[in-house]
């Protein structure tokens, strides 16, 4: 079996509001909603599924100190200029990393907390 690409499941509260926020920050645009959830993808062809979050849940996980691990992320050709481009926007994003790449990682307003990696230079 030959894998072609991925999707995301982020839960959210407000399609609206989550449609504007990652159409505005990341290209996306609707290519199909239902009842369920909201299909979204950008020129890349990365596709997210925005699913409406019943229940508080996030994308992340938590450890026991309270630390975030983000569960999924994007990767960009320049995570340094992505980094600088949200906190420009006024998103909320974590710490900067130059460990196996430079990475970050950022909160929509759902709360979920997503990384952004660049790959290293040799990869």
């Amino acid at each position: 079996m030959k894998l072609k690409s991925a999707y995301l499941t982020i839960p959210v509260s407000d399609y609206q509001r989550a449609v504007a926020w990652y159409g505005e920050h990341f290209g996306f645009r609707v290519v199909l909603e239902d009842p369920y959830y909201v299909e979204m993808q950008n020129e890349s062809g990365i596709r997210i599924l925005l699913h409406r979050n019943e229940h508080q849940l996030h994308s992340h996980f938590v450890y026991p100190d309270g630390a975030p691990q983000s569960s999924y992320g994007f990767i960009v050709e320049d995570a340094e200029a992505a980094y600088r481009y949200l906190q420009e926007q006024g998103v909320k994003v974590g710490e900067f990393f130059d460990y196996q790449g430079k990475s970050f990682s950022f909160y929509d307003p759902d709360g979920n907390f997503i990384e952004v990696w660049s790959l290293p230079e040799h990869a």
